[in-house]
């Protein structure tokens, strides 16, 4: 999954450019990231009390904000007072821009709201769906998501470890794997799992990736992305391969 919006090599603004100082998963954030050259962007959703997809990392605003107010129990209104964006916000002010957003909610389900979200927009060849629960990326599929979406874990874990005869048998139905350079004892910065994502027609996404070195180490390894606090470090290493 490397053509068209998603056409490798991708450095994505995660949750904006919060290096440069702007508030995390904020629309000036988000602006900040593209004018630093990021060519997509990475962010999160929760579902308002009255069924808003808004963007953010936590469930509530005490980290970010400095307000005690919860999503799930807060309206759009009260949100948007401490500039929390909608995704259709985003989508409009972003047009054609890859997005890659994390699902964070599980309960209650928020998936039928997104993907409402992304038809109405007619973006969803550009916006990833992901998630760290797999059940939620299970009712994504099941809502009908025409939109690409990410590797669950289970799917990361047969990838990483099973026969690679085997995996075909099993085909992911994601078409991004999104890891981490290591995780505990298990490395992902490896040619040969780039080269075995690949040959299942997986691209490879590494977060949080903040250091010049190592963003150029994963881009000779044939890493299709990388998530970074700050596009404009990074900038180079994608200006150099275009």
């Amino acid at each position: 999954m490397s053509d068209g919006p998603w056409r490798s090599p991708l450095l994505f603004g995660h949750r904006g450019a919060p290096a440069a100082g702007c508030v995390e998963n904020t629309l000036p954030s988000f602006t900040r990231a593209l004018h630093d050259g990021a060519s997509a962007l990475e962010t999160d959703a929760h579902l308002t009390a009255d069924s808003v997809v808004v963007l953010h990392h936590d469930d509530d605003l005490r980290e970010v904000h400095g307000q005690p107010l919860v999503i799930a129990r807060s309206t759009r209104a009260e949100l948007a007072a401490h500039g929390v964006p909608t995704l259709e916000e985003l989508l409009a002010h972003a047009p054609d821009v890859p997005i890659n957003i994390d699902v964070k909610q599980r309960e209650p389900p928020m998936e039928h709201a997104i993907v409402d979200t992304l038809r109405r927009a007619g973006a969803e060849r550009r916006v990833l769906l992901t998630s760290f629960f797999a059940d939620v990326i299970h009712r994504l599929h099941a809502a009908g998501y025409a939109g690409p979406t990410g590797l669950t874990r289970a799917e990361l874990v047969r990838l990483r470890f099973l026969p690679l005869p085997l995996v075909r048998l099993l085909a992911p139905r994601g078409q991004r794997a999104q890891v981490p350079v290591r995780h505990g004892r298990v490395r992902f910065d490896t040619r040969a799992f780039v080269d075995r994502c690949h040959a299942l027609g997986v691209a490879v996404d590494y977060w949080v990736i903040n250091d010049v070195e190592e963003g150029r180490r994963l881009l000779a390894l044939g890493a299709d992305g990388l998530m970074t606090d700050d596009p404009a470090l990074l900038r180079p290493l994608f200006a150099a391969r275009a």
